[in-house]
């Protein structure tokens, strides 16, 4: 059950490594905008590698459109920048290659970051539109505890154990009760 009180105002997420990103809230506008962004770079990919093909050139810098493997690869890549240029307002801790001077939160900028960074586009990634964001914003007691202990709780319906209905998932790794 999810309660549809979901944050409305930008905040902050430490993506790692001293950097910031203060985003808008996830939501569906934004991964709509997302997506549209990442079709159109996808369908652009592969319009410039058929083109390339037609007029018999040979480019080895962009991926091959008919590996699903680095499609799928290159689409969820644009995914993710996608929702970087969409929702993040401000950042922090990016500064210029040759300067020490803060970098322009350009598009351009967040592809260089998260494309030489993968670390800090998945820890993005993860903190922007994962459970987390939803767990947090409800404030639920059940979000996970943060040392991952792995203690099992008590039998709540004892009797259910012993019934003889039990079927085994064609998946599990135990033998089927009779």
């Amino acid at each position: 059950m999810i309660k549809l009180k979901i944050q409305k105002e930008p905040y902050w997420l430490d993506i790692g490594y001293g950097v910031k990103v203060k985003v808008k809230p996830c939501t569906s506008a934004i991964f709509y905008e997302a997506k549209a962004f990442m079709s159109n770079k996808v369908s652009e990919w592969v319009r410039i590698v058929k083109d390339n093909e037609k007029n018999g050139l040979k480019n080895d810098t962009l991926l091959n459109t008919n590996d699903p493997i680095k499609r799928e690869a290159y689409a969820d890549s644009q995914l993710l920048l996608g929702l970087a240029i969409a929702g993040i307002i401000e950042w922090d801790g990016v500064l210029e290659a040759d300067a020490d001077e803060k970098a322009p939160l350009t598009p351009t900028k967040i592809e260089e970051l998260f494309s030489n960074f993968w670390v800090l586009a998945e820890n993005f990634r993860h903190q922007y539109c994962g459970l987390q964001e939803l767990l947090e914003a409800e404030k639920n007691a059940s979000t996970p505890v943060a040392d991952g202990i792995s203690v099992t709780g008590s039998t709540i319906a004892p009797d259910a154990a012993k019934t003889s209905t039990a079927v085994q998932s064609p998946n599990a790794d135990t033998l089927k009760q009779p």
